[in-house]
């Protein structure tokens, strides 16, 4: 049986007359409701951006081939057309179009940088007329080393993608494959590609119709409504989804993975993970459907069905990445919060009897604690990026900051405030005051990232200092006029977009308190840090005293292995 046909008699019983099927298609994504809101911000759905995929992924080949279209609506007169291919960022040339059409003729093609692409609409096209792209694209994934399923992998320079696009010997990520519509900023210009430091970009609401084969023994993991399963051909198997109100699209590819899954609030909450990690597969199982039930009571409803969380590798120091309706989470955190010595990838302090006694009883608690703020952060950002969207590459500080708040509010609803209170000190703070102990410079935190020199001093000023600007605010306002005050922000800008001050603003106003926006002045802009956050003292680490890290107790340890322990804290203190 075609695809086409698998989703015709999936769907025929759903699909009416005032859409197109695809539209249709990608609707059934959205929750009891959400249709209503999400039309209330953005008119009818065959407005967004269509886009339409059908993939054929070989894993030994590390290759994607396949076929995509887009439905655009035009805004204004267009003669072009702007598509990004992120991977091509980090990797030049690893997502070729081998066609291009526009409007049915072949399109003249320039490429203004590494992941921008321009198509000339010939002749153009007026404003509320459509424009329809079709592309043939080849890809290579770029080959993960070793190690990627511990914290060795991370570094302190720039991340690249951080293996969003890669390949591994059991999961592929294609993170970008799909060429999307970036943004338009005020005066006309593309919102800004990849830095190589931070995410990676974020684009208009669209609606999704995609499609992956796969050879036997492997499986693909999307966000959405899935529409079926079906044989391929040559022992391969094609998985179709359909998701709607979308800011991207992700898809993985695994092989030998399992799924826990469970109920929550209408929403099926899926956690995929290799075997071996099963443990803590199903925490994070737990802690994200804890976490989603938490946000909807408290902050609005999630716009989807479902919800899945993959287990992924990384390099760079990056913990987890947020798609709409899927989020990543580093094998090293779920290898960590099990066997907290193993997941070094540093033989010579794991095999170390006095460093195992030093650090085993304060990595364990630490790493089981990063495995569940990174699944809360990754949840979090369902909401901030993903439903309400901000420009990444050039104001970060508009949604990390406050997703790692929330990260912490959701430790402070379910386990109290003395718990939200360790992991602040540990997973927060810390990161600023290594970056410090280590030479790193205080700086403005609310800048693009390309400003940035480091993945280290991007995670101690976005990640580390930023977000405790929040807390001061919610002191200031109260606990309940700051739960309003996030539950109306998600509401008046979902699908739409923000700048770095629109919630303080926000807060400014229901307040009526001119301190809140000089509290953004002083956390954002200048550089108290110091003076704010305090410092960390390696003295203190290797004498012995594990309050520190918020452990219990401690070991001295031998100051020659200080550098090998200062690489380890930088690891640890990443995003």
């Amino acid at each position: 049986m075609r695809l086409a046909s698998l989703l015709f008699f999936l769907a025929l019983p759903t699909l009416a007359a005032e859409l197109p099927p695809e539209v249709q298609f990608s609707l059934l994504s959205l929750k009891d409701g959400e249709r209503a809101r999400l039309e209330a911000a953005l008119g009818t759905p065959d407005t967004m951006p269509l886009v339409r995929a059908e993939l054929d992924v070989s894993p030994d080949k590390r290759k994607v081939t396949g076929k995509v279209s887009l439905t655009l609506t035009a805004k204004r007169r267009t003669t072009s057309v702007f598509l990004r291919l992120t991977p091509n960022a980090n990797h030049p040339g690893a997502v070729e179009l081998m066609s291009a059409e526009v409007n049915g003729k072949k399109a003249v093609v320039a490429r203004p940088d590494p992941s921008l692409v321009q198509l000339a609409v010939e002749p153009p096209v007026e404003a509320g007329s459509q424009v329809q792209v079709a592309l043939k694209v080849s890809a290579t994934l770029p080959e993960l080393p070793e190690g990627s399923d511990t914290l060795s992998a991370s570094t302190g320079g720039r991340g690249g993608d951080y293996g969003a696009f890669s390949a591994s010997p059991d999961v592929l990520g294609l993170s970008g494959i799909l060429p999307m519509v970036p943004p338009e900023k005020a005066d006309g210009t593309v919102a800004e590609g990849p830095s190589g430091i931070g995410d990676l970009g974020t684009f208009e609401p669209a609606n999704f119709v995609v499609s992956v084969a796969v050879p036997s023994g492997w499986q693909a993991v999307a966000a959405g409504h899935v529409l079926g399963e079906v044989p391929d051909g040559a022992g391969k198997r094609r998985f179709a989804w359909a998701l709607s109100g979308a800011r991207e699209f992700p898809v993985l590819v695994v092989k030998g993975y399992e799924v826990a899954t469970r109920q929550v609030n209408g929403i099926t909450v899926e956690s995929h993970y290799l075997p071996r990690d099963a443990k803590s597969g199903k925490a994070v199982l737990e802690h994200a459907a804890k976490a989603l039930e938490l946000l909807e009571a408290r902050v609005g409803p999630y716009p989807y069905k479902t919800f899945r969380v993959v287990e992924a590798r990384f390099v760079g120091g990056a913990g987890g990445m947020e798609f709409p309706g899927l989020v990543t989470v580093s094998a090293a955190l779920y290898r960590g919060a099990v066997d907290p010595m193993a997941v070094l990838g540093m033989p010579e302090l794991a095999g170390d009897p006095l460093i195992k006694a030093a650090l085993a009883p304060m990595l364990g608690p630490m790493l089981k604690d990063s495995l569940e703020f990174t699944v809360d952060h990754e949840v979090a950002h369902q909401y901030f990026a993903m439903l309400v969207g901000s420009d990444c590459v050039s104001e970060p500080v508009a949604d990390e900051p406050l997703t790692q708040h929330v990260a912490l509010l959701l430790m402070e609803w379910r386990r109290g405030k003395k718990a939200a209170e360790v992991v602040r000190e540990n997973q927060v703070k810390m990161a600023f005051q290594v970056h410090r102990l280590m030479g790193g410079e205080d700086g403005v935190a609310n800048r693009p990232t390309h400003e940035f020199e480091s993945n280290t001093e991007y995670a101690a000023l976005v990640y580390g200092k930023a977000p405790l600007l929040f807390d001061a605010q919610r002191k200031l306002v109260g606990d309940s006029a700051w739960e309003k005050a996030l539950k109306t922000y998600v509401a008046e800008h979902r699908y739409k977009w923000v700048t770095a001050s629109t919630f303080t603003d926000l807060v400014a106003k229901q307040s009526g308190s001119a301190k809140v926006k000089a509290l953004q002045q002083r956390w954002w802009e200048e550089k108290h840090g110091d003076e704010d956050i305090g410092g960390l003292s390696l003295d203190g680490l290797l004498g012995g005293d594990a309050s520190a890290l918020g452990g219990q107790g401690g070991v001295a340890i031998d100051p020659q292995m200080a550098k090998q322990l200062e690489e380890l804290m930088k690891q640890l203190t990443g995003e």
